[in-house]
């Protein structure tokens, strides 16, 4: 999995997967708090899916929202929320699968290293 971003202006940057989708980022796009909370909120989404449409029914639609608490130099938490009725089975599965399957709240709980280093050409 590999992501560039690219500057495209001042404090303008496109972000590319290797498929070629792109997102804008800052200027008028998604700031990189954004970005991580959209990751997060896509995650959890992704991973519900399936159980939300089976007992909900395949062509339900639902939101996630991902709300950032900020401290002065880092996000202190990230509250992710589904617009669905907390009806006993979906209010236990859904955070259970999302806790046990989505790679990027893993990512962020288990504080994944992260190594900033040039590249040589």
């Amino acid at each position: 999995m590999t992501v560039s971003v690219q500057r495209v202006g001042e404090g303008r940057f496109v972000a590319r997967t290797a498929s070629g989708a792109t997102v804008d980022v800052g200027g008028p796009g998604f700031s990189p708090v954004e970005l991580l909370e959209a990751a997060l909120a896509a995650c959890a989404a992704m991973t519900a899916e399936q159980l939300i449409t089976r007992r909900a029914g395949a062509d339900s639609t639902f939101t996630v929202v991902a709300t950032g608490a900020e401290a002065e130099h880092e996000v202190r938490g990230v509250d992710v929320a589904f617009d669905l009725p907390a009806d006993e089975p979906l209010a236990t599965v859904v955070p259970r699968a999302v806790a046990r399957a989505c790679k990027v709240s893993r990512t962020v709980e288990h504080g994944a290293p992260v190594a900033v280093h040039l590249r040589p050409e």
